[in-house]
């Protein structure tokens, strides 16, 4: 039970993209769960520009004590878009201040635009479908140019490239003080409910359980509670 006390896991709102409800609706649910740890997911351009996180205030916050969110998948460098992607985070990091801000490295186009920036970021790693940035050494090749790095260890990505688990094993020997941050889900084919699929070996690959877990599996709102409950009691078995 003391091992269940500190492990601080929860849920992007990500999760519930199927169920027709807005982000408040979504907040208002994860919140149900008794879950203190969110992430804000707008990975898609489309859904950032939309932006119902800014209507957000402090209020819709209340209860959570750790908050993160994933930037949008973007060419990000010196261009127009890039700069209304960071001005609107700075803004919602004044409304509330943010714990960690995620990106996707395989897109950006130049890596010091981030060098000036002010809100805590970090970088995670990718899955089978793309060209860069899903092993290692080409994620420990950014610790050379950020003093502080950090990264998002996604255990559902490295699945994908190795199921056998080795690779996030490798993943923590390289760069294990870096993680700050897990995303967490299922796969069969894209990001299930581990419930469902019993993937206990992706859950049980986590070897730190005291930095945040987001689960990112896509869910229905009467699944969250199920999710949650298998997810710690495995890792309570692990």
């Amino acid at each position: 039970m003391e091992k269940l006390a500190n492990i601080r896991l929860g849920f992007s709102t990500g999760c519930l993209y199927k169920s027709g409800l807005n982000l408040i609706q979504c907040l208002d649910l994860l919140r149900s769960t008794s879950c203190r740890v969110v992430e804000l997911g707008f990975v898609k351009f489309k859904d950032f520009l939309d932006g119902e996180f800014k209507n957000l205030t402090a209020q819709d916050f209340r209860d959570f004590d750790y908050v993160s969110f994933h930037a949008p998948v973007l060419n990000y460098g010196f261009n127009s878009e890039t700069r209304d992607v960071f001005n609107w985070l700075s803004i919602l990091n004044l409304i509330r201040p943010l714990d960690l801000i995620v990106f996707h490295p395989d897109t950006v186009e130049d890596f010091s635009i981030f060098l000036t920036q002010n809100f805590p970021f970090a970088f995670e790693n990718m899955d089978k479908r793309k060209k860069s940035f899903k092993l290692p050494k080409s994620i420990q090749l950014l610790t050379l140019m950020f003093r502080n790095f950090k990264m998002v260890l996604d255990v559902n990505h490295a699945y994908t490239n190795d199921p056998s688990t080795a690779l996030t094993v490798e993943f923590y020997e390289k760069l294990g003080d870096k993680v700050v941050q897990i995303h967490l889900s299922g796969y069969t084919g894209y990001h299930e409910p581990l419930f469902q699929n019993k993937q206990a070996e992706i859950i049980k690959s986590i070897q730190d359980t005291s930095v945040p877990i987001i689960v990112e599996g896509v869910l229905k709102p009467e699944e969250l509670v199920l999710e949650r409950n298998y997810i710690l009691e495995t890792l309570a078995g692990a």
